[in-house]
């Protein structure tokens, strides 16, 4: 028996399942969460994220956002989230090229900003994807 996970991104609610654990990154680091952790309120970082359902891992791109954990349910309010299966790791690595061109030209008429977090998510892709 674990505890009951809920994701939500700006397009609605991607999952809510009981799950026995599960593994963020939290601005201050890797975070396991179990059934019973004390509550908790934080800052998601882009990285990639895991949880155990049923016995069976899963692994998913986590695109930042933010956690908060009570007494039996956890809530993820995120930018954006992919399962591993949804990737491609063609697609990422072209992403991730794209971004660190753009990073570098120094152009005044791009968005750093917005360069930087494409590469942050293509960078969490590609980690994800080679762990096959």
């Amino acid at each position: 028996m674990g505890f009951l996970l809920e994701i939500i991104t700006p397009k609605g609610i991607y999952f809510t399942e009981e799950v026995e654990s599960l593994t963020v990154k939290l601005s201050s680091g890797y975070r396991t969460i179990l059934k019973g952790h004390i509550p908790l309120i934080g800052s998601l970082a882009y990285a990639p994220m895991h949880l155990f359902k049923s016995g069976k891992k899963e692994e998913y791109a986590l695109h930042g956002g933010a956690i908060n954990i009570t007494k039996d349910k956890v809530s993820l309010v995120c930018n954006a989230i992919e399962h591993k299966s949804e990737i491609d790791k063609d697609r990422a690595l072209a992403a991730k090229e794209r971004a660190e061109k753009r990073i570098k030209e120094k152009d005044p008429n791009i968005d750093l900003k917005r360069a930087q977090l494409a590469l942050q998510r293509a960078l969490v892709r590609l980690e994800l994807t080679s762990r096959d």
